[in-house]
């Protein structure tokens, strides 16, 4: 684990919950979303996860699976995981057009002051991350766990606050929407079935 953000000593901030938003399409969720919670939430001692499916991404092409089918998937990998530490949360379903993560992350800011916020991510997300909607408001509110492939450097950015994660997965949910076959190894259990019940991804 790799931290990089502005210098402080230990004494300048009280020990606070730490809770972290996980956004996304999650069309479908797979067992790399979930590590890279399982990773994040053991690298800086997470309290809690909360899994944010995005209604419309500024950045991807509408989903396949509607949102209440993509949410319920979610609920049901979640299920699966050990222990009460993950949630996922309609928040950005409810709200009309793309989901910007600025508005996500200062709703949750402003109703939980007393939570230390942070977001995960992974590299290509971090790469891009000057280019999202209100750059400056995500910087300020936010500390980044920057999950990392095979070793790939995280860039430092001056004035942001991140944590650089080695991690690594080779689920793909673009590639088990082409290949539902890999779903048998990349998707768990539930997840599976509710989508084979319903024929979402052609399965």
């Amino acid at each position: 684990m790799i931290e990089f953000h502005p210098s402080a000593t230990a004494a300048s901030f009280p020990v606070r919950e730490r809770r972290a938003l996980f956004g996304g399409t999650f069309d479908p969720v797979h067992r790399g979303h979930l590590a890279m919670a399982t990773a994040a939430r053991d690298a800086v001692g997470l309290s809690r996860v909360i899994f944010l499916p995005c209604f419309v991404s500024p950045f991807k092409n509408t989903a396949q699976a509607d949102p209440e089918e993509r949410l319920a998937m979610l609920e049901l990998a979640l299920n699966e995981l050990d222990g009460d530490w993950a949630e996922a949360s309609d928040y950005e379903l409810k709200r009309p057009g793309p989901s910007y993560s600025w508005e996500t992350a200062h709703h949750f800011a402003e109703v939980f002051p007393q939570i230390d916020w942070y977001w995960i991510l992974g590299t290509d997300q971090w790469e891009q991350i000057e280019a999202w909607a209100e750059p400056e408001r995500l910087r300020l509110d936010l500390h980044f766990l920057v999950c990392t492939r095979e070793g790939t450097p995280v860039r430092k950015r001056a004035g942001w606050r991140a944590t650089a994660l080695d991690f690594d997965h080779p689920a793909s949910a673009s590639a088990i929407r082409n290949d539902w076959s890999l779903a048998r190894e990349w998707v768990t259990p539930a997840v599976r079935r509710y989508a084979e019940e319903r024929r979402i991804y052609g399965s």
